[in-house]
């Protein structure tokens, strides 16, 4: 189905619905004449119809493209922003076992600020004997709890193991026994940054792997490569749709040329006819003047010719009276051989003037 163009000429264009450009405009012009005639005064005209359906079409086409291109997007971004909510759950814990694990060194350290009190209290040399045998109980308690200050276990080695042997067969010092009551206290903040590093690199490793999902899957991207597609799809659909209703526009307009370029090609041969018509009658008019003109000339010259014969007449009977030429009866026969004779003088006179008639004609010819 074609929708005419929504212009402000389109007040006049009916819908076309069949090949046949024409058909339908001329019935939708039939049925608006009835229902004028009718006394209806809610006539729809067809181009109103057209705009509207049109735009509405155009107009729900666009914004369904548009909601499903959003739906897309929307549901990417809840992905996504499941993917944030994990990190950032990740990252808040991470922040807590780093905090937790300052707090550890803060009392390791301050239990390192007891050991050196005491060391002054009791005198013990950093270089003596029983300061270095203190170093080497503590590497034991390390080795034996399973993890030192770098969070990795230490390694005793044979002759190390030899040396604990003998200072745990001779006993402890006051110093040494007070220093590793502490010691003991610092493993267990130790042991607890062990388990804080562990967690920790299993949250890191959390973190790399919801990244690495992420750019994998790339929610996001696709979603937006998937909307452009929709809407692009949707502006292609509504410039054919356009594009459809510009050429039936265009085809229209033309047919309606023509058929005024028609319309004034018959308005002009009409009115050359008519012209025609009128320089024919102008022509007849002129000639029946002309005519007109000629008979009133001939009558003209008929009736002068009639005065000079009578006069002619007049003036050969006066003589002949004043001559005292015969009686009544004489009278009358000359009269009448008079008129005899001044008719065959007339008819003479016109075989003189066709001679020259003809003779004229001749020499033109």
């Amino acid at each position: 189905m074609k929708i005419q163009a929504g212009t402000g000429e389109s007040q006049n264009q009916a819908v076309s619905v069949s090949g046949a450009p024409g058909a339908q405009e001329a019935r939708t012009a039939q049925a608006g004449e009835k229902a004028q005639k009718k006394g209806d005064t809610k006539t729809i005209f067809a181009g109103d119809l057209g705009l509207c359906m049109q735009s509405d079409l155009i107009a729900q086409k666009k914004q369904n493209a548009q909601k499903q291109a959003l739906k897309m997007i929307e549901d990417a971004w809840d992905i996504d922003r499941r993917f944030d909510q994990s990190l950032d759950g990740y990252r808040d814990r991470l922040a807590e076992l780093a905090a937790e694990k300052e707090a550890n060194w803060e009392e390791i350290e301050k239990r390192d600020g007891w050991k050196e009190n005491l060391r002054q209290e009791y005198g013990v040399a950093e270089n003596s004997k029983e300061q270095q045998d203190l170093k080497l109980l503590e590497k034991e308690q390390d080795w034996i709890s399973g993890v030192g200050r770098d969070g990795r276990r230490p390694v005793l080695t044979e002759e190390e193991k030899e040396r604990l042997a003998a200072i745990h067969e001779n006993g402890l010092t006051e110093y040494q026994e007070r220093c590793m009551s502490i010691d003991a206290q610092q493993s267990r903040f130790e042991r607890s940054n062990a388990q804080i590093d562990e967690e920790s690199r299993a949250y890191n490793a959390a973190i790399r792997s919801t990244k690495l999902e992420r750019l994998k899957n790339n929610e996001m991207v696709k979603a937006q490569k998937k909307a452009d597609i929709v809407l692009e799809a949707a502006s292609r659909e509504v410039i054919g749709m356009l594009t459809d209703e510009a050429t039936d526009y265009v085809d229209q307009k033309f047919e309606e040329q023509v058929e005024e370029a028609k319309k004034k090609a018959e308005e002009k041969a009409e009115q050359e006819e008519k012209v025609e018509q009128r320089q024919e009658k102008a022509e007849e008019l002129e000639q029946r003047i002309d005519e007109t003109r000629e008979k009133r000339k001939e009558q003209e010259d008929d009736r002068k010719e009639a005065e000079e014969r009578a006069r002619l007449e007049e003036e050969l009977l006066g003589s002949m009276a004043e001559a005292g030429i015969g009686g009544v009866g004489a009278t009358r026969e000359a009269q009448s051989e008079i008129k005899t004779m001044l008719h065959k003088m007339n008819l003479l006179d016109e075989d003189i003037k066709g001679s020259i008639v003809e003779a004229k004609l001749e020499a033109y010819s």
